[in-house]
């Protein structure tokens, strides 16, 4: 009721089991098994009225054109599914607490979800259900006004090697430069070498354009940084290097930090709760956002540590093999918490796409990927959503990424044309 009246629609509901309350009202809605007299009825399915977690049967059918759940079991009801349930269900990710396969890095997989098996993953399916329902209310009270704000953007980047080359300390240098050489890699070795003699940009070093294109957008940004010890899939910058500290710092000047935890603290709280105080000590200041590195999310756990560390928000609701709203919305809600059924004080940003998702996964081209960028935009702008895209500064390398840096600046001219 919240995300769909307060969040979504900006207008004030009052939730009554009073016969005599709900009478007085002038707009009246039974959410019940059978209707109660001349209300606008929806049916109840059982999901909300259970307290436990287990398997829902999900049968598809359309309203309007789009897809539904939980489909009325009475033909008086005012729609022909139950949106509080299927709009709690997909919000919620309640299938990701039942039993499903993950990935090699304990993932739960974008084709495991009712989404992708459906085919509205790369819809905002419950915003756009909200806004139907609420225009649906519009015709029998043609003086039901509900609010929406703007579409929205904000650019997100994950820091996961603030450099290629440089500040690295001699050990590191020097073990990476063998490797290169034992691979005969000697175009790298070549670029490695400029870099150090400063004859060359270092290749990951992308940040003046970052800013460039922060300024020329006017673009709410935010920068999560991996500030960790080194591990096996965590390869950046000590959280003790003196550059990255400096690096850090002018981020901070110019937009939101946010900590990106380790893949090693998905495991330890404890390096989690060291990564954050180390974010924190450099900044001066609390740390409020987050993004898991991998992308690592397992329901509830990761959200649960977070909250316990004092994060506010965080981004890391999305897929990494495929693009499109993992909790069929673009935009920001608290996360539910199923274990123990409770609202939580954690706002969740779901991202649109991640540009390695593009070029990797879906081994698209630029221009291919242009194109899936422009639709996904249209079905956020279609709702006044949010939109939230993820790079990483490594991507915007010149001579190899040229044709997807140009996307990206596409991409946001196609998004503020209108704005």
């Amino acid at each position: 009721m919240n995300v769909i009246f307060n969040e979504h629609l900006q207008i004030p509901y009052q939730l009554t089991e009073s016969i005599e309350v709900f009478q007085q009202a002038t707009i009246k809605i039974s959410y019940a098994s059978q209707p109660i007299e001349n209300e606008i009825f929806i049916w109840q399915c059982t999901l909300l009225i259970e307290s436990d977690i287990k398997e829902q049967t999900i049968d598809i059918g359309l309203f309007e054109d789009e897809h539904i759940f939980f489909q009325s079991l009475h033909c008086q009801s005012f729609i022909t599914f139950d949106i509080f349930a299927l709009s709690f269900y997909l919000l919620t990710r309640y299938e990701e607490y039942l039993p499903h396969q993950q990935d090699k890095y304990g993932r739960f997989r974008a084709a495991e979800s009712i989404a992708c098996k459906t085919g509205f993953l790369q819809k905002p399916l419950v915003d756009i259900l909200v806004l139907k329902f609420a225009k649906k209310l519009q015709t029998i009270f043609p003086d039901f006004n509900y609010n929406v704000t703007p579409a929205q953007y904000i650019a997100t980047y994950d820091i996961d090697h603030a450099y290629a080359y440089k500040h690295k300390g001699i050990i590191r240098t020097t073990g990476g430069l063998v490797k290169q050489l034992f691979r005969f890699d000697f175009k790298k070795v070549k670029d490695r070498f400029f870099v150090l003699t400063g004859k060359k940009q270092d290749p990951f070093d992308s940040y003046e354009y970052i800013e460039y294109i922060r300024q020329k957008y006017d673009l709410n940004t935010c920068y999560f940084i991996l500030c960790a010890e080194k591990s096996n899939h965590d390869r950046g910058l000590n959280p003790k290097n003196k550059q990255l500290q400096k690096l850090i710092k002018q981020l901070h000047s110019k937009g939101n930090i946010g900590c990106h935890p380790s893949f090693a603290s998905s495991f330890s709280p404890e390096k989690l709760a060291h990564e954050i105080n180390n974010l924190a000590t450099i900044v001066q200041e609390k740390i409020r956002f987050c993004r898991s590195h991998y992308l690592l999310l397992d329901f509830p756990k990761t959200y649960q540590q977070f909250i316990s560390n004092g994060i506010e928000i965080d981004f890391t609701l999305g897929y990494a093999e495929q693009v499109g709203f993992r909790a069929s919305t673009c935009k920001p809600f608290r996360f539910f918490d199923l274990s123990v059924n409770k609202e939580t004080s954690l706002t969740l940003y779901p991202f649109a796409y991640m540009e390695e998702t593009l070029q990797n996964y879906l081994k698209l081209t630029a221009d291919e990927g242009f194109i899936l960028i422009k639709q996904l935009m249209d079905a956020v702008k279609s709702v006044n959503g949010t939109f939230i895209s993820l790079w990483h500064n490594e991507h915007f390398e010149e001579k190899n990424r040229g044709d997807w840096k140009k996307v990206y600046e596409q991409s946001l001219d196609y998004f503020f044309a209108n704005s």
